[in-house]
């Protein structure tokens, strides 16, 4: 399996990020992705309008997202240590599916237009029903998942080792959400996996998981 399928859904959620971000800022949108739906937005949409998507989903202007409010600034530099010392100001997107889905994402980058594989991103999905959740596979793209004790909710940990990053993701579900905190990291950052668990746990204590 190639490293580009092994990324966790939120990173694959970023082009969302671009797209919305270009969108209200007044700048042009990128291209799609090969296989990715196109973003139209309907010629009477303000800047701070929804965005509808050909497949039907909505991306919604940033200050709709509510991932962000789930980690401080402050928390992450407390929780993850040294590698977040620059952390920069949050990103945040949010996509709304025909099927009453809602993901909300907020990344971090760790410096000033930093990319994704040096950042922490936080996902929130909410399905509309617990069976959903649970058919999502929200833990099929974490690498040698293992539980993570210690929280109020049931989460896992796993390492996926990528090819320009190591990213240390700590991931619940309960109910019909679903959190996953992801903290991407060069070679040269990365922590062992011990280091990173106690890192994540901390991470995920800080969001009430």
């Amino acid at each position: 399996m190639s490293s580009s399928k092994r990324l966790t859904g939120g990173f694959a959620a970023l082009l969302i990020l671009s797209a919305a971000t270009a969108c209200t800022s007044g700048g042009p949108a990128p291209s799609p992705a090969p296989g990715s739906s196109t973003v139209e937005a309907s010629p009477t949409n303000g800047p701070t309008a929804p965005i509808t998507a050909r497949d039907g989903r909505t991306v919604l202007p940033t200050s709709e997202s509510n991932a962000c409010s789930l980690l401080s600034e402050a928390a992450i530099r407390d929780a993850l240590g040294s590698v977040a010392q620059t952390l920069q100001a949050p990103q945040p997107s949010a996509d709304r599916l025909p099927d009453g889905t809602t993901q909300d994402f907020c990344l971090y980058p760790f410096e000033n237009g930093g990319p994704t594989t040096n950042a922490v991103l936080v996902e929130v999905r909410n399905y509309p029903t617990p069976q959903a959740a649970a058919g999502s596979d929200p833990f099929a793209l974490l690498m040698n998942a293992e539980d993570l004790p210690g929280l109020r909710q049931p989460a896992k940990y796993a390492v996926n080792s990528l090819s320009e990053s190591t990213e240390f993701v700590a991931a619940s579900l309960e109910g019909s959400r679903v959190v996953r905190l992801v903290a991407a990291l060069p070679p040269a950052k990365a922590w062992d996996r011990a280091a990173g668990r106690e890192h994540m746990k901390k991470l995920a204590t800080a969001a009430g998981l």
